[in-house]
């Protein structure tokens, strides 16, 4: 939910979830299932999530995306074998970058444990 505050000196302030750069950010699915929906369109920006260090990455799905997922990385780890269902631990964490599709959206779900 996205909230906006006007101090009345002509400034706003957006506070909550809101579109910041090609992601529309995480969503708790489950218990420690995270899931991030990254939006491909016109005008691609950096995707800009970072996942845990210590996170699983369980799946990535491609089937609401034109085009297929040529590579997704987080930090330095090669995640693409996710789309297979394949689960892939990053140890470090890291930016997840997701590139291919040139529309729709590709969905990522990692679970993770503090």
């Amino acid at each position: 939910m996205t909230i906006e505050s006007n101090t009345g000196l002509n400034v706003d302030a957006i506070y909550g979830q809101r579109d910041l750069g090609g992601y529309n950010g995480y969503k708790k699915t489950s218990g420690i299932t995270y899931e991030v929906a990254i939006n491909f369109g016109n005008s691609q920006k950096p995707q800009g999530v970072t996942v845990p260090a210590g996170a699983i990455i369980t799946t990535i799905e491609d089937d609401m995306a034109t085009g297929t997922v040529g590579s997704a990385t987080v930090g330095p780890v090669d995640v693409i074998s996710a789309l297979s269902d394949t689960k892939v631990a990053v140890p470090l964490g890291g930016e997840l970058l997701v590139d291919g599709p040139t529309a729709g959206t590709v969905i990522v779900q990692y679970i993770y444990t503090v």
